[in-house]
């Protein structure tokens, strides 16, 4: 004979399942907590502030690389930076000797921010079949050497491998290719000075005075590879980043076309 005792109440087994449900909870919870502060670590890690070094700056020097871009606009001169953000830099180089830049594109202008050109399309699309080309898959290169200031030389990203797991474990990438961006300047309201300067960090006031002196798009910071910086033609840019676009609204081609005829690579004397 079996002896049974009495069976639990049903109250008993919603109360018994209640609880097992919010402990399971609570687990998860805890574990996605510490997920997010693992990848918010990572991800603060990426501007170290005691290595600030404001290379954008300095004068140039005899030697130093630079690109002259001819432009129906007219010319503008950068510096490069092959020590900071070699990948990009090589890859630039070897376009413009190419002759891939000549006859291309300044195909969107953010009124007075910015500009991006290098594309053969006018609307600044690659060709087909290009975008998982090498020129394409350059990796992206951040470095607190550079920094998105007034004449900014910057390498536009085509393509990221992201998911959880590769950002939790910091194996998420970012490419870059041949078409870049040239910045200009974000109106440096008050606003914004102040959300500039609320970092009290040493490095991070000098950032945010750096951009509030000389102009440029703080909001890129650490997001996009900057591999030069304009030394020559401020004129230029002012005049391109000003020009008249084509309409509708929110139609960011320039209404007369503006073509970079080429780009040539030489040394600063």
């Amino acid at each position: 004979m079996r002896l049974t005792g009495p069976k639990p109440p049903r109250k008993h087994k919603r109360l018994v399942r209640t609880l097992t449900l919010c402990m399971i909870f609570t687990m998860l919870s805890s574990l996605l907590f510490s997920f997010y502060f693992m990848f918010m670590k990572r991800y603060k890690g990426v501007i170290n502030y005691d290595e600030i070094e404001l290379i954008q700056l300095e004068e140039p020097k005899k030697g130093d690389q630079i690109a002259t871009m001819h432009t129906t606009a007219g010319d503008m001169k950068f510096i490069l930076y092959p020590d900071v953000a070699p990948k990009a830099v090589e890859n630039f180089k070897q376009l413009a000797e190419s002759g891939y830049y000549n006859g291309t594109y300044v195909f969107r202008v953010e009124k007075d921010i910015f500009f991006s050109g290098g594309s053969a399309d006018r609307e600044g699309n690659l060709p087909q079949g290009k975008a998982g080309t090498a020129q394409e898959r350059v990796e992206q290169e951040l470095s607190p050497k550079l920094w998105p200031l007034r004449g900014a030389l910057c390498a536009m990203t085509t393509a990221e491998e992201t998911g959880f797991f590769k950002t939790l474990f910091g194996k998420q990438k970012t490419f870059c290719g041949s078409r870049f961006l040239v910045c200009d300047t974000i109106e440096m309201t008050q606003e914004i000075q102040d959300g500039l300067r609320e970092n009290p960090k040493e490095g991070a006031q000098l950032i945010a005075d750096t951009f509030i002196e000389k102009g440029g798009i703080p909001n890129y910071s650490q997001q996009i590879t900057i591999f030069g910086q304009l030394i020559e033609g401020f004129d230029i840019l002012d005049a391109i980043t000003s020009t008249e676009l084509t309409g509708p609204a929110g139609d960011t081609r320039p209404k007369e076309d503006i073509i970079i005829e080429s780009v040539e690579i030489g040394a600063y004397e």
